[in-house]
């Protein structure tokens, strides 16, 4: 256990929720931008949406990819953490939002929307996580194959 009493358990728990709040404000940030380009048109709702999607995975993508290629220990712990918390936030922030100004924010809960970022949070932590630990890997047999030279 470090000084500061943050990690317990082998969790790195100020890791996973600066991770959290990375993964909140990305996605906030590429719904908000998807929603000043809105459109009336059927076509253009469903490119707009495609788009969103797509930028929001490869957020997700890299902030996974991040967290696991810095983290040494329990990264798919970390990760699940991480996108555990990073829902609830995000659904208590809808919620609050909805509930603060009802007439601006007047769509309900969509369980699709809902089950569909889960879904794209899931896939990016199982890529991201492999992709990072892979990249932590080499990084580390190069540093000590370059240790290894320098002798």
């Amino acid at each position: 256990m470090d000084s500061s009493g943050i990690e317990r358990a082998g969790m790195a728990w100020k890791r996973i929720a600066g991770y959290s709040l990375a993964l909140l404000i990305g996605s906030s940030a590429v719904g908000f931008a998807c929603g000043l380009f809105s459109s009336d048109d059927t076509a253009d709702a469903a490119r707009i949406e495609a788009i969103g999607m797509a930028a929001t995975f490869a957020v997700y993508l890299a902030v996974f990819t991040r967290m696991a290629a810095g983290s040494a220990v329990r990264p798919i712990a970390s990760a699940a953490w991480a996108a555990f918390v990073a829902t609830a936030l995000s659904l208590v922030l809808l919620w609050a939002v909805s509930a603060a100004w009802p007439r601006v924010f007047f769509a309900p809960f969509d369980a699709l929307d809902i089950a569909v970022d889960v879904a794209l949070l899931a896939l990016a932590a199982t890529f991201g996580v492999g992709l990072g630990s892979y990249l932590r890997d080499r990084r580390r047999a190069s540093s000590t194959a370059a240790s290894r030279s320098a002798r």
